[in-house]
Order: structure tokens, then C-alpha cells, then sequence
């Protein structure tokens, strides 16, 4: 039994498809940034503006090691999880990778769909565009290494059609 690894920049999807495939497969569902603010009893942008985003990325490679161990999981990681420290060849050793390639323009009206006040990446943005596009050119090296990568909108049963026989 495998476990599926979402990555992909924020608001491309992985925590709203990765519950569906977590139910769809059942398995557990386990959100990265929901374990760090547990560990550390603040949310993410509090980390980021108390302790910095230096102590944040080693915290969340910590737990990501500690979660690695776990099987029959959908782990929805944090935006920036894959391009930090050895996180990417974790993932890659935990299960099957998908990268979820939302293009700059879909994410930056989603994130304005929910506020990007709790976003500390974007903190100061003047273009989100831009900024979003920015952080996608930065961490493309990162996510294309991802055993899969879906564009667009993602239907699960086909995803699970792809899936199953890889788990």
C-alpha cells in the first residue's frame, strides 16, 4: 500500500483533492501545514512572522520525515515542502508524487476568492500574478521531479483509474 503525495503550489488544489482521494481510496487523509501548526501551536503565518520562514521550512521537513513512516495516507504537502532541504526525494521515497499544475491566473483568483492575509509568501504583493508566477518558475525544478503531473481540473475517478494500479 502506498501512500499518494500531492505537491503544487498553494490553492492548486491538494487539500480540496486530496480528501476526495483519501475517501475515494480509504485512506487517511493528512494535511502537512495542519501537522506543523499543531506541533508548534500557532498557524503557519504566525511561524513565519515570529520565528521566520528559515525555522518554519526545517520544522516542516521534520514533521514531513516523521509522516514519512506513515502507510495508507493522502498527504497534501505545503507549497513550498518539495524544494527545501531533502523533502523532495522524501516524498519521492513515501509514494506516489503528483504535482497539481495550476497556472498563475487560476491560483491568484482563487486566493482572492479566500484572502491571501493568511498566505505569508504573499505578504506585500503588489501583482500576485506576478508573484505567484514567480514562485511557479522557482519551484517548477521541484515539482516536475513529481511522478505525475496533472493540469487543469482533476476528475478522481480518473485520477483513480490511473492511481490504483501504482498503489
Amino acid at each position: 500500500m502506498k501512500n499518494v503525495i500531492l505537491v503544487g503550489m498553494m490553492s492548486s488544489g491538494k487539500t480540496t483533492l486530496g480528501k476526495k482521494l483519501a475517501r475515494a481510496l480509504n485512506y487517511q487523509f493528512v494535511d502537512l501545514d495542519k501537522l506543523i501548526e499543531k506541533d508548534q501551536g500557532m498557524e503557519i503565518s504566525a511561524i513565519f512572522s515570529q520565528q521566520g520562514e528559515t525555522y518554519f521550512r526545517e520544522v516542516e521537513s521534520r514533521i514531513l520525515k516523521d509522516t514519512s513512516a506513515q502507510k495508507g495516507i493522502v498527504l497534501a504537502s505545503g507549497g513550498g515542502t518539495p524544494c527545501f532541504f531533502d523533502n523532495m526525494e522524501v516524498i519521492k521515497k513515501m509514494g506516489v508524487s503528483i504535482f497539481l499544475d495550476v497556472p498563475a491566473e487560476d491560483l491568484a483568483k482563487r486566493i482572492e476568492n479566500h484572502g491571501k492575509d493568511d498566505r505569508p509568501i504573499l505578504s506585500g504583493a503588489t501583482s500576485l500574478v506576478d508573484t505567484l508566477q514567480n514562485r511557479i518558475t522557482d519551484r517548477l525544478p521541484y515539482y516536475t521531479q513529481a511522478d505525475f503531473t496533472l493540469k487543469g481540473e482533476i476528475d478522481v475517478s480518473h485520477l483513480l483509474e490511473v492511481l490504483i494500479p501504482l498503489l
